[in-house]
């Protein structure tokens, strides 16, 4: 979250919402936190740099071609898309910035400051290496303490409970509320809660549209997690007003400092840390049923979210929740496994996993019973993701693999009516001996004559069922399913998990290209907009189609080590390719003398990059060459790659 930094020289940009190499020690001992917080803990960090933007409840829009100042951006220049048909005129704006034609090379239109110089040409000189590897913390701002997680409020733990006496003897927590100008707080009648909105491509979205577009207000508050992790781990304490109040009575003072004229129409989260705290804090607000799902841990917790759906008939994979290395390894007898692998693409494996989490962390492909014992032992112990309280896992999850494609569905839901807004496919692959590494996040359609097979429709449909079965009426939704061969030539779809937040990903642009509109709007159209009233959410319809090919593609490191080399041309190569309108490398791994890894998870990937083209050819040959080229990004002492 909040504004980037410019990187002169040629090298790439920094966005500071994709900072790597961070270290936020968990508990009053210095210990490496769960690497699934990183991106929260960033966001955390961007409330810092972010506020310039955030002034006036806006966010920088896109600018034209030039040179770029602070706050500012710069807009895709490229060829080869041709977008038609009809769609919103927001879409259609965002669409008229992606197809500008202009010469020169691909340039970016993402939030932020950005370069000012040409694309990924080596440096005339190569600096000395200054920047820190992963891991290291030559400041010190990342050597502090962090044990929460966000979420729990009203079930802390004793280091919990004085820490919100600590809070309230510095402020009572009270509603940050920001109203669309000039309208103040005697022209607005509506308002959407924004959970930890610091992102300026996800929270920033939401909050510019309900101000600019709706004439909404917007109360903006810090999960528990937000709020401990900038008191403790940076010392802070001028965000406390805007924390999660706690318990009856801050509750009821909060409430009552809200205008009585002002309608609360909904909470947004965008962290997956504060989930639960916006689940609890629209029920404690009485928003259930009327714009809120009330609270329910299924949601969250990957067990009891397969169980709901298996009690409402829907076809999920076999599973236990187990509190034993026995008991794991038990099921996975019963699932096929055995002492060793029988190999084949037939063979029985087992899916090892936290009850919580994201982005495949911790996730474990098993094939023997041994490494079923040996998953468990990694799990077990660790801390649990999204909890206020020093909580460990004592149960593990244990699943049957689900051969098939995966697929992401983002659903926005209005009072029960759903939309699927975008239908994304993974390109999951292993390598560097991790079994599911991201290579790509294709934007596919769903129904009619682009979806011949019915794939989309069928993944849709059960990502609907899904969502009836967790009681989601309300909100935003990213719903990952899995898809391979029924009976009779149908199509079976089994779940993997159910998000209620955006795709993490800076997603608009692509979808408003390729799609129409975009999810992020659509949630404030149904939140914000009149009901029944012409235009917004109406206008949306049930399944997506798509109008060109477009993609999120993954940088995956082949190579582990300190980097004596950048390869520059293999850059370049990648950057000027036709498809590509958007490329990002991750700062710390341009400069010489610091630590790369090899990438097992989204966690550990080296940059992503934007592909949109209207012709399939030349976007799948562009793909294709990228997966090629990634192997060659970086040169590092004494290393080799290993697939």
């Amino acid at each position: 979250g909040g504004e980037g930094e410019g990187g002169g020289g040629g090298r790439p940009w920094r966005r500071a919402g994709s900072r790597r190499g961070t270290t936020a020690p968990g508990g009053r001992a210095e210990a490496e936190p769960d690497r699934a917080h990183e991106a929260e803990e960033a966001a955390a960090e961007g409330q810092e740099e972010g506020e310039e933007g955030r002034e006036g409840g806006r966010r920088p829009r896109r600018g034209s071609a030039g040179r770029v100042e602070r706050g500012k951006c710069v807009v895709i220049r490229r060829r080869n898309v041709r977008v038609a048909g009809t769609m919103r005129p927001a879409a259609a704006l965002a669409c008229a910035v992606l197809l500008l034609r202009a010469p020169g090379p691909c340039l970016c239109a993402v939030l932020g400051p950005r370069r000012t110089g040409g694309g990924f040409g080596r440096p005339a000189s190569a600096p000395a290496a200054r920047r820190h590897g992963r891991g290291s913390d030559p400041s010190g701002r990342r050597r502090r303490v962090l044990a929460a997680r966000g979420g729990g409020g009203d079930e802390d733990d004793g280091e919990m409970r004085e820490l919100r006496e600590e809070w309230r003897s510095i402020a009572p927590a009270a509603p940050s509320v920001r109203y669309p100008p000039p309208d103040g707080p005697g022209g607005v009648r509506k308002a959407i809660i924004v959970v930890d909105g610091f992102c300026p491509y996800h929270g920033g979205h939401v909050a510019e549209s309900a101000l600019a577009v709706h004439r909404a207000a917007v109360i903006d508050v810090c999960s528990d997690f937000i709020a401990r992790f900038l008191h403790q781990a940076r010392g802070r304490t001028d965000h406390l007003p805007g924390r999660m109040p706690a318990g009856p009575d801050e509750l009821e003072a909060w409430r009552s400092s809200l205008p009585p004229s002002l309608e609360v129409r909904g909470v947004y989260c965008e962290s997956d840390s504060g989930l639960d705290d916006a689940e609890r804090l629209g029920a404690a607000l009485g928003l259930c049923p009327a714009w809120h799902d009330g609270r329910n841990p299924a949601r969250r917790d990957k067990f009891l979210m397969n169980e709901a759906l298996s009690a409402a008939g829907l076809d999920t994979v076999r599973q236990r929740s187990c509190g034993t290395a026995d008991e794991a390894e038990e099921f996975a007898r019963g699932l096929g496994l055995g002492d060793e692998d029988s190999g084949g693409d037939g063979a029985a494996m087992a899916v090892v996993k936290p009850l919580r989490g994201v982005a495949s962390d911790d996730v474990h492909l098993c094939r023997t019973l041994p490494s079923v014992r040996s998953a468990f032992g990694k799990i077990e112990g660790s801390q649990v993701f999204g909890s206020a309280r020093s909580e460990t896992y004592d149960r593990v999850l244990v699943q049957e693999f689900a051969r098939g494609t995966e697929y992401a569905v983002d659903i926005v839901c209005r009072d029960g009516e759903r939309k699927a807004v975008a239908l994304w496919r993974y390109d999951k692959r292993p390598v560097n001996g991790a079994p599911f590494v991201y290579h790509a996040t294709r934007l596919v359609p769903a129904g009619g004559v682009d979806d011949p097979d019915r794939v989309g429709r069928a993944v849709c449909e059960y990502a609907f069922e899904a969502l009836d079965a967790l009681g989601v009426r309300w909100g935003l939704s990213h719903v990952e399913v899995i898809a391979g061969p029924g009976p009779d030539g149908t199509v079976r779809t089994r779940l993997v998990e159910v998000n209620c937040r955006q795709h993490n990903a800076d997603f608009v642009p692509l979808t408003n290209a390729v799609v129409g509109y975009n999810a992020l709007d659509v949630v404030v159209d149904a939140h914000l907009g009149e009901l029944g009233g012409d235009g917004g959410w109406d206008d949306v319809p049930t399944l997506p189609s798509t109008r060109a090919h477009g993609a999120i593609v993954h940088l995956v490191s082949h190579v582990e080590g300190r980097i004596t080399d950048i390869n520059y041309d293999v850059l370049a190569e990648m950057e000027g390719l036709p498809s590509v309108v958007d490329m990002h490398v991750y700062p710390q791994f341009m400069e010489v003398g610091n630590e790369v890894e090899r990438t097992v998870d989204i966690r550990t990937d080296s940059g992503w990059i934007h592909l949109l083209n209207s012709d399939g050819d030349e976007f799948e040959g562009d793909y294709e060459r990228i997966v090629e080229l990634q192997r060659r990004m970086f040169d590092v002492e004494g290393g080799e790659g290993d697939d």
